[in-house]
């Protein structure tokens, strides 16, 4: 499981289903959840990474094929907010 800590001070936890959003390390629940998101379900795969892209939180979905997805996500509210293909 990947983890990254935001400027803001949220703990960010990948899984392979979800990323999973936490308000501080000591936070034993986790105040949202971001699953794959149904427009990626019939060809992605897992998360399998966390990165600051641009200063901006982004999961690495892994897809069948080629090409993976970067999903850029709003860390207060833990919602897709863009998304893009790399290789």
């Amino acid at each position: 499981m990947k983890e990254l800590t935001t400027q803001t001070g949220i703990i960010v936890k990948c899984r392979k289903t979800a990323i999973e959003f936490f308000q501080n390390a000591q936070s034993a629940d986790s105040f949202s959840a971001l699953k794959i998101p149904k427009e990626f379900q019939g060809i992605a795969v897992e998360f399998y990474d966390l990165i600051l892209e641009n200063d901006h939180l982004a999961a690495l979905l892994g897809c069948r094929g080629n090409d993976d997805i970067a999903i850029q996500i709003d860390e207060v509210t833990g919602t897709m907010t863009g998304w893009h293909w790399f290789k």
